[in-house]
């Protein structure tokens, strides 16, 4: 299960609304549901991190903690 990445998507969502998740989405190639059923690989963490940053303008990790 997607524990990180389920919570990058929430976050992305609470900051961006459902368009900055649609957004995430499309660039970290992975869906939300697809995401959270994961497993936590670094790559796919690593991927979804940076397409999230530049999509908040910030860096994620500021949330994660």
């Amino acid at each position: 299960m997607g524990k990180i990445l389920g919570t990058i998507y929430q976050i992305v969502e609470d900051k961006a609304g459902i368009a900055g998740r649609i957004k995430l989405a499309q660039m970290a190639g992975i869906s939300q549901q697809q995401a959270v059923a994961e497993r936590d690989k670094a790559a796919l963490i690593k991927r979804c991190k940076k397409a999230a940053t530049e999509i908040l303008g910030r860096d994620i990790n500021e949330f994660l903690k």
